[in-house]
């Protein structure tokens, strides 16, 4: 499982699933959960200091299968990628 901080705030990425089962993280709380074989992508939306932002965290499989490339949206911008 990956962790991306940002303001403070934690998002935690699943990690390379046999069951396919991929559940995103924010601040320790489940956000939303899939059942996927070759990812796919999660949006959930938060408030933050009182302002309502938008995740989009896309899950796709590298071309051997064996890892994972992840990009994450805050509010259409990527804070996070390593595709």
């Amino acid at each position: 499982m990956k962790t991306i901080v940002y303001n403070e705030h934690q998002i935690q990425l699943p990690g390379p699933s046999l069951t396919g089962k991929e559940e995103v993280k924010y601040d320790g709380k489940v956000v939303s959960a899939k059942h996927t074989v070759f990812g796919g992508t999660h949006v959930f939306r938060v408030k933050e200091d009182g302002e309502d932002v938008v995740y989009e965290v896309e899950i796709g499989t590298r071309w051997h299968g064996f890892s994972e490339w992840n990009v994450v949206r805050r509010n259409g911008k990527i804070i996070y990628t390593d595709r």
